[in-house]
């Protein structure tokens, strides 16, 4: 099935998550809109825009490619590094909950075991209590392809401000150890590091998703 995801570049360095959301709505329902950001904090001039449809996004390429924010004329193609075959519906709501979105499982994302193996985990600190595991998910597939992203929770149920991500492959968590540095996820600036509790295969950690 074709992606509802779309790329858009040549953003200025100004523009923030809610320009581009404004922007894209020309073209639909945008679910999901978020500029990409170095490990400076500043942003890297590209975007991930989320449409309800796959016809919207279709549409977001077609008819919004060449059109300017912030005098500049952005170019939107599909977003490629969306994993073949990924389970789900993919949430990030930046800017509002969709309608029904309870924040809930999501099929396909069980909190089955950890399948990434060896230097596929990454800790991330500093989150807004009110993050959701999906909303962190979306966001750090900006590194690679996410296989599942735990909030850690204390004994109250409510979250620690911290979670464990789990790539695919060992070279994405590097990646997001690099790239994600500082930024921004619900207006915090947020800290990646290697997750050194996996480093002993210990298991006991709460899942963040129950």
């Amino acid at each position: 099935s074709q992606s509802r995801r779309v790329y858009v570049g040549n953003l200025s360095w100004e523009a923030s998550w809610q320009d581009l959301k404004d922007h894209m709505r020309a073209a639909g329902e945008v679910l999901f809109a978020e500029v990409m950001m170095g490990p400076d904090g500043r942003s890297k001039g590209c975007g991930i825009v989320e449409y309800a449809t796959a016809v919207q996004a279709r549409d977001a390429i077609s008819r919004l490619t060449d059109t300017e924010i912030g005098a500049r004329k952005i170019f939107v193609r599909e977003d490629r590094e969306m994993p073949v075959g990924g389970a789900g519906p993919a949430g990030g709501f930046r800017g509002g909950a969709a309608p029904g979105f309870s924040g809930g499982a999501v099929p396909g994302f069980s909190g089955g075991p950890r399948t990434g193996g060896a230097g596929c985990n990454v800790y991330v600190g500093n989150l807004a209590f009110e993050t959701a595991w999906q909303e962190l998910k979306d966001h750090m597939r900006l590194a690679g392809n996410v296989d599942k992203a735990d909030i850690l929770h204390g004994g109250d149920g409510r979250s620690k401000g911290c979670a464990i991500v789990t790539y695919q492959r060992p070279q994405e968590a590097q990646r997001a150890i690099r790239e994600m540095q500082n930024s921004v996820l619900h207006g915090r600036p947020i800290f990646v590091r290697e997750d050194r509790e996996a480093l002993g295969g210990g298991g006991g950690r709460p899942n963040g998703r129950r």
